[in-house]
């Protein structure tokens, strides 16, 4: 039993006195707690996240509209309005953005939300993704390369042809340029580092001309003496 707290409500207070007279009685101090100042915290909690949530949508409504320019041209505008479906079907060949479109720039199925990532790709529209094992030639994935007819010969047969039939079939010019000796011959595009099995290609230097020896000026004649004397 506390001997400071004169009301004999809990055991932080620092009032001097003897305990009431209905702790006495008692026999105990109550361990009970203010109801209001428990509940208060959470509701306060509420008010002001309400308060803040309020405040930003409201200044979010104010100052994030979309500006009006008017010096836009209003084709450009309806242009850009445009969602992204359409402008990726803008692209590839034979359109109006006559090239090919990235592999990943694919036309999504716009019924379902536009903020979803997993939003299933169009049956039509997008282009193949290809796989290093969808480049291997075999008559199933490409069965135009082993057909052999009048002007082709299949991809199959060529492989079993001699060096001398090849040479027929595939020729080449006589007086064709000489290719590189290494296509990692150090230059100014790799900053002369080169790479494995690179062979610097050191050019000839000029030879230096060796200077004429000068000729030694011949002596000048002695003048004859006066009266023909010598």
């Amino acid at each position: 039993m506390s001997s400071t707290n004169p009301t004999g409500h809990g055991h932080d207070s620092h009032a001097s006195g003897p305990p009431s007279a209905e702790t006495i009685k008692r026999g105990y101090e109550e361990d009970v707690y203010d109801t209001k100042t428990v509940l208060s915290v959470p509701l306060l909690v509420i008010l002001f996240f309400v308060l803040a949530f309020g405040t930003v949508t409201v200044l979010f409504s104010i100052y994030s509209k979309p500006t009006v320019d008017p010096n836009a041209h209003p084709q450009a505008k309806a242009r850009n309005q445009a969602d992204v479906n359409a402008r990726l079907d803008r692209i590839g060949r034979g359109k109006e953005v006559d090239q090919p479109r990235l592999d990943q720039a694919d036309r999504l199925d716009s019924r379902y939300d536009p903020r979803a990532i997993t939003r299933p790709k169009l049956q039509d529209g997008n282009s193949r993704h290809l796989h290093p094992e969808d480049l291997i030639l075999t008559k199933d994935g490409s069965p135009e390369v082993y057909v052999t007819d009048k002007g082709r010969v299949g991809l199959d047969k060529t492989m079993t042809l001699g060096n001398e039939v090849l040479k027929n079939l595939f020729k080449t010019q006589v007086t064709g340029s000489k290719p590189d000796d290494s296509q990692f011959v150090p230059t100014a595009a790799n900053a002369g580092r080169g790479a494995e099995g690179s062979l610097v290609v050191v050019p000839k230097l000029p030879e230096a001309k060796q200077p004429e020896p000068k000729k030694t000026p011949e002596p000048a004649p002695m003048p004859k003496p006066k009266g023909g004397k010598q």
